[in-house]
């Protein structure tokens, strides 16, 4: 039987995380006569800090041969601290406690907590499977009003609309440009009109995002896509403008517990997520847990997008994201009539209920026959290495693609340089008599319109190392002092969560002067809401941050940038997979610049991201699952 300290022995020593080797420490102590279990913990542990929900034993494992994986699903089989259940439970979820710190169903071990949170999660998605009893059919006209009939091609977005019309909870999915936020200030102004006209009454809704900045882009959004409304005012005036984090509407107390939960529900009866793949699975848990039961649950995001830093690929799991599905024969038929397009070729006549509440967007407004980012972005999500190569080889104005060489790295900082020197020029002018809230909001957006992405966090390549190149650039240039760690219009990324100053991982500010009530110019961090309105703080305040001119792909979600330079490491590493390069193609919105080697791009194309996890299995193959059978060791109780 392998040791905990033989396979210690086979990781880099920077990826062993003291926490798994505690935890690994707790577990043995539990149950001293057991054998092994510290590293049954360990690797239980481990695979979630890399954001996997669980332990799957019939997937291949990097550092764990298939014998070694067989004799650790025995070891768990045997334990006296691990729940044993059977792949199915045919007990309410909310009736059933286990006390056991591991559970292993079926080909999956995971820690209680996170079992928890996927089996509850899974639960109240399919309790969410029903259809409204609107009237839509009454509503063809105005539908029709919203959905100008296309005569040559399906309109995809009156499809997810009418959808998530009908549904108490529906996911709208899309790549960059296909009108997510269109389709909602639609969708939304369906529902308005439902409500009041079958109701006589005005819904509350909600707008969130996992991070501020999402929120603000959301914000932005939907106030820019009210100005083409065609709707009464009636109708206009209640669809929110503003929106908000998860966190901020479940209300945080600061301990990673939330205020609203299942005792005290929200007080809202429509709800949309914005950006909702880079949720995970214990925040979407916690927010299906704080719903209401009459309300709609919208999801909005791009099921292709990387998955969210903690645990959890929850919207491609929802999605089944690696497999095409239609709808039944009553959805395509209900569809086909309200959105006057025929809808036949769609249908699906067995599968599970939950493909009647998924919608994908397919035609992208933003990238037109002559772009670049949208060619590009489509071979990085198929994993199309030849398609990739007759991209690379067009001459695309919206393309600046680069082999990566002493020389054009050495080019590509110099352009860092430029692009983040022009920010700098809307700072500089102000040092003597500071900024105002107007000048903060014209340099964060002057910021946002440049942007280094990377793979990794340290090394040359990583945001570590091009961070410090671009800042030793910058002072060559005398755009910023030398030897200062505080500097007029340094940006700094928040890298831990701060309730008490509303601050949140991902979180951007900006280190601006400002003019104080005693008429000193001082240097405060400036964050701007999705209110739109700033914030100044001071900077010694602030939580954990760091230095942003680069930021790995991971944290650029949920923002786009007219001008991203995306930059991929000189070897193939295991964050590099086909997601990864989809998502940071996708941040661009006019221009991309993407340093990198052939060799490795090619290989990181063929490799997808795969997280344990069996929210899939739960929500798309129910009828696979098996009656609740316990162990006769097995410690759980149903009540």
């Amino acid at each position: 039987m392998l040791i905990l300290d033989q396979y210690l022995s086979r990781l880099d020593a920077h990826s062993i995380n003291q926490l798994d080797l505690a935890f690994a420490k707790f577990l043995q102590s539990l149950a001293p006569s057991e054998s092994h279990l510290d590293l049954l913990g360990f690797v239980v542990s481990a695979h979630l800090g890399q954001g996997h929900v669980c332990l799957d034993f019939s997937q291949p494992h990097e550092w764990l041969t298939q014998q070694e994986l067989l004799e650790i699903k025995q070891l768990a089989n045997k334990s006296k601290i691990v729940s044993k259940l059977a792949i199915g439970l045919d007990a309410p979820i909310d009736d059933v406690t286990i006390i056991e710190p591991l559970v292993l169903q079926g080909e999956r071990l995971y820690l209680q907590r996170y079992w928890l949170y996927e089996s509850q999660l899974a639960s109240r998605i399919q309790s969410r499977l029903q259809s409204r009893s609107w009237d839509l059919k009454s509503q063809e006209h105005f539908i029709a009003t919203l959905f100008p009939k296309s005569y040559d091609e399906i309109d995809w977005q009156a499809v997810a609309a009418c959808m998530a019309a009908k549904q108490g909870f529906c996911v709208i999915s899309g790549g960059p440009g296909t009108g997510k936020t269109t389709t909602v200030i639609r969708l939304l102004s369906l529902l308005i009109q439902l409500y009041q006209t079958q109701l006589n009454s005005r819904p509350i809704i909600k707008l969130v995002a996992p991070t501020g900045k999402a929120a603000m882009r959301l914000t932005e959004s939907i106030a820019s896509a009210k100005q083409g409304l065609n709707v009464d005012a009636n109708i206009m005036q209640w669809i929110p403008e503003q929106a908000s984090t998860l966190h901020r509407l479940l209300k945080s107390n600061g301990r990673g517990e939330f205020q609203y939960h299942k005792y005290n529900p929200l007080h809202l009866d429509i709800i949309i997520v914005d950006e909702a793949s880079m949720v995970d699975l214990s925040l979407m848990s916690k927010l299906f847990d704080a719903l209401p039961e009459h309300a709609q649950l919208i999801l909005l995001g791009d099921k292709d997008q990387l998955a969210s830093v903690e645990a959890g690929s929850v919207l491609a799991d929802i999605c089944d994201s690696d497999n095409e599905h239609g709808y039944s024969d009553a959805m395509v038929k209900d569809l086909s009539a309200l959105i006057k397009h025929d809808l036949t070729a769609f249908t699906e006549s067995q599968g599970s209920q939950i493909r009647d509440h998924i919608c994908h967007l397919r035609k992208s407004y933003r990238f037109d026959a002559n772009s670049g980012i949208g060619f590009l972005a489509q071979a990085a999500n198929r994993g199309n290495v030849s398609q990739w190569n007759q991209v690379v080889s067009s001459n695309y104005s919206d393309l600046q693609l680069m082999d990566l060489s002493e020389e054009q790295f050495a080019n590509f900082i110099q352009q860092g340089v430029v692009e983040y020197g022009r920010y700098l020029e809307s700072v500089l002018p102000n040092l003597k008599n500071g900024m105002s809230d107007e000048d903060a909001l014209r340099a964060h957006h002057q910021f946002s319109k440049f942007q280094i992405l990377c793979a990794l966090r340290e090394g040359r390549l990583g945001v570590e190392g091009l961070n410090q190149q671009i800042e030793q650039g910058l002072q060559q240039k005398a755009w910023i002092p030398k030897d200062q760690t505080w500097y007029a219009g340094r940006p700094v990324m928040i890298m831990q969560n701060d309730y008490g100053l509303n601050l949140y991982n991902g979180d951007i500010g900006l280190i601006l002067p400002r003019l104080g009530e005693d008429g000193v110019v001082r240097l405060k961090a400036a964050f701007v809401g999705a209110d739109q309105h700033i914030r100044w703080l001071q900077p010694a305040r602030l939580p954990q941050h760091e230095t942003v001119y680069a930021m790995t792909v991971h944290k650029s979600q949920g923002s786009e940038f007219e001008h991203c330079a995306l930059v991929l490491p000189d070897h193939q590493t295991q964050v590099l997979t086909k997601e990864l390069i989809y998502t940071g193609i996708t941040r661009a919105k006019k221009r991309l610049t993407c340093i990198g080697r052939s060799s490795v791009i090619h290989q990181a194309l063929q490799r997808k991201v795969q997280r344990a996890s069996g929210l899939g299995q739960r929500l798309w193959r129910q009828t696979d699952l098996e009656p609740l059978q316990a162990d006769e060791g097995s410690q759980f109780s149903l009540f």
